[in-house]
């Protein structure tokens, strides 16, 4: 069974938007709203594979898997949850970013090949 590109990422983001949401509403906190809010457009943008969100999510994710590690240094166990959805993201997004990078480098590749393909054919031997 294989997952379409960048679901998981999309899922959590998603899924951590809502858990922000929850926050939000119990503790009435308006950075948790704006939080929640900018997780659920980058799981919109990420899943309509937005180069732009793609690249937010990331940099956002890896900070929030830095100060989740950090949390979890200073005891905070609950940071473990945190830790980990920001690691999964990463890992899906990265994981897609190499398989465009393969796909790009090769169509960059045959595009050459079938250059210096054509000028070899063009040319007759006497």
């Amino acid at each position: 069974m294989t997952m379409k590109r960048l679901q998981l990422a999309t899922y959590l983001l998603a899924i951590y938007g809502f858990l922000l949401l929850y926050y939000a509403y119990s503790w009435g906190s308006l950075v948790y709203l704006a939080f929640a809010l900018l997780n659920l457009s980058l799981a919109y943008g990420v899943g309509r594979e937005n180069r732009t969100a793609i690249k937010v999510a990331l940099i956002y994710s890896a900070l929030e898997f830095f100060f989740g590690l950090l949390f979890l240094i200073a005891g905070n166990l609950y940071s473990a949850v945190d830790a980990a959805i920001s690691f999964f993201i990463m890992h899906d997004i990265l994981g897609y970013i190499q398989e465009v990078y393969r796909k790009e480098k090769d169509e960059e590749g045959k595009t050459e090949g079938d250059k210096r393909g054509e000028e070899e054919k063009s040319e007759k031997p006497k």
